[in-house]
């Protein structure tokens, strides 16, 4: 889902697959920087093409795996997924994640949560299986990396995923997907009487709630993009439909030569935090776009909308940039999960279904259909970097 809404230039030359960066040393509100190590669970930044062979080799034994199996046990598998995502609520509601932080006894554990001790023990069990828990050979029940990843004090921010997706109006969106079916289909609209944004901005509480899951994916991309992207000549980035900042801070953090503008709906923007070097700007960037800066940042935030409004996206930041400074032309960075003509068993096949299920046109892109975005734009796709979150970023400048 889109997030609409210092002294170092130690930069990697882009694409290059190295990890090399500038270290983060303080966060801009006198806070510990949050690191690859908080917001991806490593220490350094993999190639690209090294993330790119693993998921090929995990897409290959999931197919391995599935061919065996006759076509009833391969549907009810199909029907059964959707227990992975209850049974990750229901860790999280029932407080596993924050209760087990260390080898615990399953009796121990159910006094300590209040549940029932079988009705824990089956659901950890399923746990277990997906490798979110451990039980050692003594029967105690040890946390995982994904599970200290749920916890609600991780720096990640990765909890509020699980918060969003465990949301009544999206739970019973994704029983309407059919609804989606027709040319203007709409899902969730169908499920909750209003498209999301609208029904976002009616619902304060779970509008929070969307935000914090942005801002997960927003730091995983500030910290990647800092590194494989080439700073050097940069000195002012907007990000446009940045959430509440959580991306720019963290860019602000790696290279202090930049100055930040955030762009964001009022209802957002209302939230960001007061940073260092980063203004905000309420506003809609589908009417204008701050002007005057040398990078231009559009994160998971084109796969939100239809062609047609994607198209009024990139023509309102076409306008706001100029080539009156010296140095090299304005650049525009869209960073969208990666996709192929050929479907691939990927995140960017999951995130699709996902814009299809909540949005009213959104959807996933290939690289052709970026470059035809740009030239319909007035803009050039310039090139493409892969990055180790498997999706990529597409680097366009004025035509």
């Amino acid at each position: 889902m889109g997030r609409r809404r210092a002294t170092t230039n130690a930069s990697t030359n882009p694409g290059s697959g190295r990890a090399e960066a500038p270290s983060l040393r303080a966060d801009l509100n006198g806070q510990r920087p949050v690191g690859l190590r908080e917001v991806m669970g490593v220490s350094t930044l993999p190639p690209a093409a090294v993330t790119g062979a693993t998921q090929r080799l995990r897409a290959g034994l999931a197919r391995l795996r599935r061919a065996p199996a006759p076509p009833p046990v391969r549907i009810l598998e199909g029907l059964f997924g959707t227990l992975d995502l209850a049974a990750l609520v229901a860790l999280c509601r029932v407080g596993v994640p924050d209760q087990l932080t260390e080898p615990t006894d399953l009796d121990a554990l159910a006094v300590g949560l209040a549940v029932d001790r079988d009705r824990l023990h089956r659901l950890l069990r399923y746990a277990t299986v997906r490798g979110w828990v451990r039980e050692d050979r003594h029967g105690r029940f040890r946390p995982t990396p994904v599970l200290e990843f749920l916890r609600i004090d991780h720096p990640g921010g990765w909890r509020a995923w699980v918060e969003f997706m465990g949301g009544e109006e999206v739970l019973t969106t994704l029983g309407r997907i059919d609804d989606g079916m027709a040319a203007d289909g709409d899902p969730f609209a169908a499920a909750t009487g209003a498209p999301f944004f609208d029904w976002l901005r009616s619902n304060p509480d779970r509008h929070a709630t969307f935000d914090a899951a942005m801002e997960a994916g927003g730091r995983m991309h500030g910290l990647i993009l800092a590194r494989r992207l080439d700073w050097r000549a940069a000195r002012r980035v907007c990000d446009v439909g940045g959430g509440r900042g959580a991306l720019l801070t963290t860019l602000l953090t790696a290279h202090p030569q930049l100055e930040g503008v955030l762009l964001e709906l009022p209802e957002v923007a209302a939230h960001a935090p007061d940073v260092d070097r980063m203004s905000v700007v309420a506003g809609d960037a589908f009417e204008a776009v701050p002007a005057g800066c040398d990078t231009y940042l559009l994160v998971n935030v084109l796969h939100d909308w239809s062609d047609h409004d994607a198209h009024r996206l990139l023509t309102s930041v076409r306008a706001s940039l100029s080539h009156d400074a010296p140095g090299p032309p304005p650049r525009v960075i869209v960073v969208e999960g990666r996709t192929t003509r050929r479907p691939q068993d990927d995140l960017s096949i999951l995130t699709d279904l996902l814009m299809f299920t909540l949005t009213a046109g959104g959807r996933e892109r290939t690289r052709a259909e970026f470059a035809e975005l740009a030239a319909a734009a007035g803009l050039r796709l310039d090139r493409t970097i892969h990055l180790p979150s498997t999706a990529d970023a597409h680097v366009l400048i004025p035509r």
